[in-house]
């Protein structure tokens, strides 16, 4: 089962949208991430960052990119240490943890 996601930022700071398949979510290319990024930060979110492969000078996705964590992905989208269950939302507006918890 694929469920879309999505995770918005205060101020436009990141728009990202994904696809989570319950093994891993998947950050979809043309998703814009947070230009900023926190001192302490999950290091292969920092290196995919780092990315021109991945990430243009707008901060926009060139290619979709797989996480094996919600959380490691809502890293890569905020720019710091973030709880993708909480982060990542439905497009009911409900977290990405409730469907965990039925």
């Amino acid at each position: 089962m694929e469920i879309e996601v999505i995770a918005k930022g205060r101020n436009m700071c990141y728009d990202a949208v994904g696809i989570y398949d319950g093994k891993g979510l998947t950050v979809l290319k043309g998703s814009r991430i947070s230009a900023t990024v926190a001192n302490k930060m999950n290091p292969v979110a920092v290196k995919l960052r780092e990315s021109k492969d991945t990430v243009d000078d707008d901060f926009v996705l060139k290619r979709d990119v797989t996480f094996r964590s919600s959380s490691t992905a809502a890293s890569f989208v905020t720019g710091s240490i973030a709880n993708g269950m909480r982060v990542w939302k439905l497009k009911d507006g409900k977290p990405l943890g409730s469907i965990q918890e039925k």
